[in-house]
């Protein structure tokens, strides 16, 4: 009879109206929402954060960029996966920030994908809104969505690509990097000579050369070692016979197994932005 009748006092209580005016002149910042715990041992209220905060009073904002990430800091941040904040379409995305293999710059990784994979991204031109895995992260199988990209954008200075960063790190050998006002690569079309602050294929390279990059709304981005129009070119230099073309860097229509974005089918490709 007393269990019974504790039962129900319990369930009368918390059918009552909270009282303890925790929430009176609302603890929780950024605009998170207070709600009074009155029956919580220790925890008297709790905080419902806003879109883009969390922590136990909403105190901390969610980096919106891998660069803002790095600023706020209070000390010196790995090169890993991270949970970004886009504000323009109010939403939680997961990337890659590279924060240490170049001195000076910060990347954010746009696009990975295993060779195994290029079907699902060789008719996916960057200009494209495709995204994938960008809540689940996998360097075989990712893309940040477009309007992503092009926040991203907003805020970058360069751009880069390279070869199984996953398994090997930063290596400069089939490697490519240039200024964001030289190239836009979320809408480049088919053909155009474009200014590379440095590229390297199959150990090939020139500094502040042209080369021709490709991409329209058919096939992603790439540059190509059988046309020989641009300052630099390695097609002669190739494995693959002229006119058969050799894809470096993405569409992978023809591939050379000496490159190494396409050395084996685990071999991955990036694409990142950086900033300075």
């Amino acid at each position: 009879m007393d269990r019974e009748y504790e039962k129900r006092t319990h369930n009368a209580c918390a059918n009552q109206p909270c009282s303890n005016k925790c929430c009176e002149d609302n603890p929780c910042f950024n605009g998170g929402t207070c709600t009074e715990l009155c029956h919580h041992a220790k925890q008297k209220f709790n905080c419902t954060c806003a879109k883009g905060f969390f922590g136990k009073l909403c105190e901390k904002k969610i980096p919106t960029s891998c660069k803002q990430l790095q600023l706020e800091a209070k000390k010196p941040k790995n090169s890993t996966l991270y949970t970004l904040y886009d504000p323009g379409s109010k939403s939680f995305y997961q990337t890659f920030c590279d924060l240490t293999s170049e001195n000076g710059f910060v990347w954010t990784l746009l696009e990975s994908f295993s060779l195994a994979n290029n079907n699902h991204f060789k008719a996916q031109p960057l200009e494209k809104d495709y995204p994938v895995n960008q809540n689940s992260f996998k360097w075989n199988k990712f893309r940040l969505s477009l309007p992503i990209m092009t926040s991203t954008l907003s805020h970058s200075t360069h751009v880069r690509a390279t070869c199984n960063f996953n398994a090997d790190g930063l290596v400069t050998t089939d490697y490519l990097r240039a200024k964001t006002t030289d190239v836009n690569i979320l809408q480049l079309y088919r053909g155009p000579c474009v200014k590379m602050e440095y590229i390297n294929i199959r150990g090939y390279d020139c500094y502040d050369c042209t080369v021709v990059i490709s991409q329209n709304i058919n096939f992603h981005l790439h540059s190509d070692s059988s046309l020989e129009s641009c300052q630099f070119n390695s097609a002669s230099n190739s494995s693959v016979k002229s006119g058969g073309g050799e894809d470096n860097f993405g569409y992978y229509y023809t591939i050379n197994p000496s490159h190494r974005c396409t050395s084996g089918d685990k071999a991955t490709t990036q694409w990142w932005f950086g900033e300075q």
